[in-house]
């Protein structure tokens, strides 16, 4: 099921809020039992997310160009930087489902990203292909993306397009985008028609204007969602 409602509420905080501005927060942690801290995740993400006034949360596993093997990336969308910095990452609810992990593991890193482009509708379960870039012109660079989502549209590619500007760590001030589809084969697709003359004209603009730092793919699970 498309979690569609979401997506409104997201576009629609960007559109319509001059002053908010929503915020995905993105834990990377590090395990050898993935399977068992998603379970763990499945079960507490409802808890948590409510808790810290979360508009919905989620876990992302690299299916390949991990930065480390055993990499996976809890995230949290909330609709406004004011929520997301008011949230106590630690209150007692929290506190208590971490309690409940059974599962060895590192967080490695723990940033909050900018949403300014937010997709129309997050699925249950998706295929994503992210990249990292470092661009000096952002406004140019988004541009560019709109019309390439808009044109992948039109050729009958079902895909989502986010993007995300880093506030903290390392990856401050650098742009994530990422593409993604509850089928991976529209994935696959997208990415076969980077040889497309059409494809090739439009990243052709950004010749210059910007730095590949990281490229990885990805399986993501919505495990809680505002209602």
């Amino acid at each position: 099921m498309k979690l569609r409602i979401l997506g409104t509420l997201l576009l629609s905080w960007i559109v319509s809020t001059a002053t908010a501005e929503p915020v995905m927060n993105l834990i990377t942690i590090n395990t050898p039992d993935g399977a068992g801290y998603a379970e763990w995740i499945k079960n507490s993400a409802p808890l948590m997310g409510k808790a810290n006034g979360a508009m919905a949360m989620g876990l992302c596993s690299p299916t390949s160009g991990a930065e480390v093997m055993g990499d996976h990336y809890l995230w949290s969308f909330f609709d406004s930087q004011k929520t997301a910095w008011q949230t106590d990452p630690m209150n007692p609810v929290v506190a208590q489902e971490v309690s409940k992990m059974k599962v060895k593991r590192t967080v490695r890193s723990w940033d909050n990203w900018r949403i300014v482009r937010a997709a129309e509708s997050i699925t249950d379960q998706g295929y994503y292909y992210n990249v990292w870039v470092s661009t000096d012109n952002l406004a140019g660079y988004l541009k560019v993306l709109d019309e390439l989502q808009e044109e992948l549209v039109e050729r009958g590619f079902d895909i989502t397009m986010q993007v995300f500007v880093g506030d903290t760590g390392k990856m401050a001030g650098k742009v994530m985008v990422s593409l993604g589809s509850s089928d991976a084969g529209v994935i696959g697709a997208a990415m076969d028609a980077r040889t497309e003359p059409w494809f090739g004209k439009i990243l052709g603009r950004l010749e210059g204007n910007r730095e590949y730092l990281h490229g990885f793919s990805m399986i993501c699970r919505t495990f809680f969602q505002q209602n």
